[in-house]
């Protein structure tokens, strides 16, 4: 991977509704051990502008980016399946030694799932900030799933009296 800094691409404003209410994600990094590509399922936050995920030092993600910072992200429309939006750019680390990014993570997926203890004594979590220079915003089929999907789910409610 080159070192120069590509320019940033914009998140279309039709696919911020996907980052505001998806609640998990993907993330594909490439492996510091073979260079082969790794992928995790992870919580995220939208603060605006861009996609941050937390993390630990101790995790392989971590190791990855330190490596390499090229990082993917993708979430589907948690409304209409065939809908998504890929992120792809590189990962700005930075400490975050409070923890805060995490305990807002929890808080959008109910906030009972996670608690700094969970993390052991001495860990230390970081912020990874995706900074966006290819996006993709595709609907895959036209739409044409979703709508038979939301057809059917219509023909399964009952009958009104």
């Amino acid at each position: 991977m080159t070192k120069a800094k590509l320019p940033e691409a914009p998140i279309p404003e039709s696919h911020v509704g996907i980052l505001e209410n998806a609640l998990l994600a993907v993330v594909s990094t490439i492996s510091y051990k073979d260079g082969l590509i790794s992928t995790n399922p992870v919580g995220f936050d939208w603060d605006g502008d861009y996609v941050r995920i937390s993390t630990l030092k101790s995790r392989v993600k971590y190791r990855n980016l330190l490596s390499n910072a090229q990082i993917t992200f993708c979430a589907v429309d948690p409304t209409m399946g065939t809908r998504y939006i890929e992120i792809r750019g590189y990962a700005e680390i930075s400490e975050d030694p409070e923890k805060a990014l995490a305990k807002k993570v929890a808080g959008r997926m109910g906030g009972k799932g996670w608690t700094p203890e969970m993390d052991g004594p001495g860990a230390e979590r970081v912020i990874i900030k995706i900074v966006p220079t290819q996006v993709s915003t595709p609907t895959l089929y036209g739409g044409q799933l979703d709508q038979r999907a939301a057809k059917f789910a219509e023909s399964q409610k009952p009958s009104a009296p």
